[in-house]
């Protein structure tokens, strides 16, 4: 079944401005420089901006240390997963840039989706278009045939956990810094 939505994705829209769109949007580099301008931006001048600011560190920390730590190099034996393109080359046609390290959990997903918990929390507000930032991030990296629906979905559910504990620890922290 994993496979039939992977192929789906995969071919939606191939060859269109699509492909372009969730290469852009799942560049690590890029990723990079937007969440840390951005909490750099939160801390600096956003209402509680030390307090969001924080939750997102702490938040991109869990991320590093279990999804990339944890599941992709000390349980490797246990969750490693040959990702789709890898795995049905002759089905899924590969975009963007193509790792080749275990595809369970999503990376990508868990810490988007830690930061997009963090701020839906903060600013409520704004959730329509912070789901659709994760759902574009999700349909991504299943359009680019590197990760199943259970990789996304694991990265997710990982995501909001980091995302809540960035959030419940981030005022006692800020109390002990600041």
């Amino acid at each position: 079944m994993e496979l039939k939505i992977v192929k789906f994705f995969n071919r939606l829209g191939r060859g269109t401005a699509i492909d372009g769109v969730t290469d852009f949007v799942s560049r690590i580099m890029y990723l990079a420089i937007f969440w840390t301008l951005f909490t750099i931006l939160i801390f600096f001048f956003a209402e509680n901006g030390k307090n969001i600011a924080t939750a997102l560190v702490i938040a991109a920390g869990l991320h590093f240390l279990i999804s990339e730590g944890v599941f992709k190099y000390l349980l490797l034996k246990y969750f490693e997963k040959t990702r789709p393109y890898i795995a049905y080359s002759q089905e899924i046609f590969p975009i963007g840039r193509e790792h080749n390290d275990s595809s369970f959990p999503s990376s990508h997903v868990s810490a988007n989706v830690a930061a997009l918990t963090v701020l839906v929390n903060f600013y409520p507000i704004a959730w329509p278009g912070i789901i659709l930032f994760g759902l574009l991030i999700t349909f991504a990296r299943l359009h680019n045939g590197m990760h199943y629906p259970s990789d996304v979905l694991a990265g997710a559910v990982l995501g909001v956990a980091y995302g809540i504990i960035g959030i419940m620890y981030a005022q006692s922290l800020v109390s002990f810094i600041f």
